[in-house]
């Protein structure tokens, strides 16, 4: 059989842009992501990064049970919008913890570099926003034979180095024979069967139906062999309009008929927590009135010396240029002067004078309470009993005022 090498291929290699910039391949969707160390030599086979099979960088991931999909994920790119900026990072690896990654939620283990630049290097985790577009790779597909003792009737190879997604590979021979072979976890596609005709042709389909054929000469291992073109980005409708996520609720409210999670998004990284010292709070008494028309419910607690209510939130808050004031509705099952009113590595309290009907307080974050720059943790805001004796306090509409109101 002669091989026609002026296949399918060569018109991807024709019309296919590469380098260029890459193409929305989904909407974008709530995703969590922590990061780690041991970056090299992941699932998906592609060794040392910036060696001859990685991406050729440090912005790699590894996906979520979820997202990995059996190693359908390997080579895909995923843009990330953090708190802390934007950045395209490639799939080389599956996330192992089943603390995190063998759940339905998306996940995504990074890089320390990729952390770095999407979120920042002060916490462990953080909630993002990603999408799925094409990889900004230069040159053709590649195939990497197996370092193995690979035959003509067993035989791996890896395929990397691709914009978008690969669908299936199929091997045909020099006697015409077509063979489909199945993916493994680990991102090797495998033939086990009669004597393949060497060379042959393995045929490369994305998951957008593209093709792109790889000429491989031998079953010899630890061959890298280059294919004849790259994928076309293909034409999507994807909107790129994607916004990082922020951690608490943007109206600034902390508590509004308990405690506030943005978008009612009820995630544990997410929004406002107890996060208070030797009082049991009641976030929904509905013994009292509340302070305003709206309020259902409001927030109390008996506080003994030194004691307080405490909130805080597991993801940094950096509320300059967000946020002016903190501002809430607070009273006592009798007059009480010994509350302070402070936040954790504030450098200002305040002491708001309590009595048996709502008032309201706002404080400014500068000038009154000395704010740091990220509130929530270890930045907790704190209503702490100072004075000589208990009391019982009851909150409502704590807020921290937008710059726009």
């Amino acid at each position: 059989m002669k091989f026609n090498y002026l296949s399918k291929s060569l018109l991807v290699l024709l019309v296919g842009l590469v380098g260029v910039k890459s193409a929305d391949l989904s909407d974008c969707f709530s995703s969590r992501s922590t990061w780690y160390e041991a970056i090299q030599h992941g699932n998906c086979g592609y060794e040392q990064l910036t060696g001859k099979l990685g991406p050729g960088n440090l912005m790699i991931a590894a996906a979520a049970t979820a997202l990995y999909n059996g190693s359908y994920a390997c080579g895909e790119c995923y843009e990330i919008y953090g708190p802390g900026g934007t950045g395209t990072v490639m799939i080389v690896d599956q996330c192992p913890d089943p603390g995190w990654c063998d759940t339905p939620f998306p996940h995504l283990d990074l890089s320390p570099t990729a952390f770095n630049a999407t979120i920042s290097n002060g916490v462990g985790v953080a909630m993002t926003t990603i999408k799925k577009v094409s990889c900004d790779v230069t040159g053709n597909i590649k195939a990497y034979m197996k370092d193995a003792a690979t035959t003509n009737t067993w035989f791996e190879f890896m395929v990397f180095n691709h914009r978008v997604g690969i669908a299936s590979i199929s091997v045909e021979d020099q006697k015409g024979t077509i063979t489909p072979l199945p993916r493994r976890s680990y991102n090797y596609w495998t033939y086990n069967g009669n004597a393949a005709s060497f060379p042959i042709i393995a045929h490369v389909y994305s998951i957008y139906g593209d093709q792109v054929d790889i000429y491989i000469n031998s079953s010899k291992g630890a061959q890298l062999y280059d294919g004849v073109g790259q994928f076309a980005d293909p034409i999507t409708t994807f909107a790129d309009d994607c916004v990082a996520p922020f951690p608490v609720d943007t109206d600034g409210y902390i508590y509004d008929n308990g405690l506030v999670k943005p978008l009612n998004y009820n995630h544990p990284n997410l929004g406002w927590s107890d996060w208070s010292n030797g009082v049991t709070v009641n976030w929904a008494d509905s013994s009292t009135t509340g302070a305003e028309s709206s309020s259902k419910v409001v927030a109390s607690g008996n506080l003994a010396y030194n004691t307080g209510i405490q909130i805080g939130t597991d993801l940094p808050v950096p509320w300059a240029g967000k946020f002016s004031a903190l501002e809430f509705y607070i009273k006592a099952d009798s007059a009480f002067t010994g509350l302070v009113v402070e936040y954790n590595g504030g450098t200002v309290s305040q002491t708001p004078t309590l009595t048996t009907t709502w008032t309201k307080y706002t404080y400014d974050l500068t000038k009154d309470l000395g704010a740091p720059a990220s509130l929530g943790k270890p930045a907790t805001l704190k209503f702490r009993n100072n004075g000589s004796g208990a009391v019982k306090v009851y909150l409502d509409k704590i807020r921290l005022t937008p710059t726009s109101s």
